[in-house]
């Protein structure tokens, strides 16, 4: 995404030493691999994306390309909030394409040169698009709402705030207006995304607190 400025936040710290350890194998196996991070807005996906691609390159040497969920939106931003006004039953898993975020995970995982991902811009209201050479990197991260749902995602982590935590970090970070519109596609969403805990393997909660479900490595 074009625009969106992203903050180290050493609270996360716990996490990617966790996380670490859960993927040691892969690590010591010199594959490429995937790790998505699934959730409601403003859970702060984002931010942990960031702290696992920074600690990770820290502490491994490990190069990472970070996927960002909202630049597969199938609408430009203003595009889609003006379909969800006409019809708000839009609103959900289908405004994502998500089978593309998974076709160029694979191709990432496969090392593909030329992979042609879109590339959102907000102030624009345009959905653009960038290369991607996946041989320079070693490991990806993708974030956004859907994302637990992922086929070639190879550790999944969700962050289980709702939109009802995430209140405040909405309002501060003033991109979507509040209004019960928006709510309501809110809890739309909510609605959807809170089963998707079960496919995940690792849970985040409000407080931090860290669960491992499964390990599939």
């Amino acid at each position: 995404m074009i625009g969106e400025k992203l903050i180290y936040y050493n609270a996360y710290k716990k996490v990617t030493d966790i996380l670490r350890t859960e993927l040691s194998a892969l690590i010591a196996s010199k594959s490429k691999f995937c790790i998505s991070i699934g959730g409601e807005s403003g859970c702060g996906k984002s931010s942990l994306a960031y702290a696992i691609y920074r600690d990770l390159k820290k502490e491994t040497g490990l190069k990472g390309f970070l996927f960002h969920g909202d630049d597969y939106f199938k609408l430009p931003p203003k595009d889609n909030h003006n379909s969800r006004v006409l019809n708000i039953s839009k609103v959900g898993i289908d405004e994502v394409d998500l089978d593309l975020i998974d076709t160029h995970v694979l191709q990432f995982k496969n090392n593909k040169a030329d992979i042609v991902k879109p590339l959102v811009n907000y102030s624009e209201n345009i959905i653009g698009t960038e290369m991607l050479d996946a041989s320079k990197y070693d490991f990806c991260i993708v974030e956004g709402a859907y994302t637990t749902l992922l086929k070639n995602a190879d550790y999944k982590i969700f962050m289980s705030l709702n939109y009802l935590d995430t209140k405040a970090n909405r309002l501060k970070r003033a991109r979507d207006i509040m209004n019960d519109f928006n709510e309501e596609v809110l809890n739309i969403e909510h609605l959807i995304i809170k089963e998707h805990h079960v496919f995940s393997n690792m849970i985040i909660d409000k407080e931090l607190n860290i669960e491992i479900l499964k390990t599939n490595l």
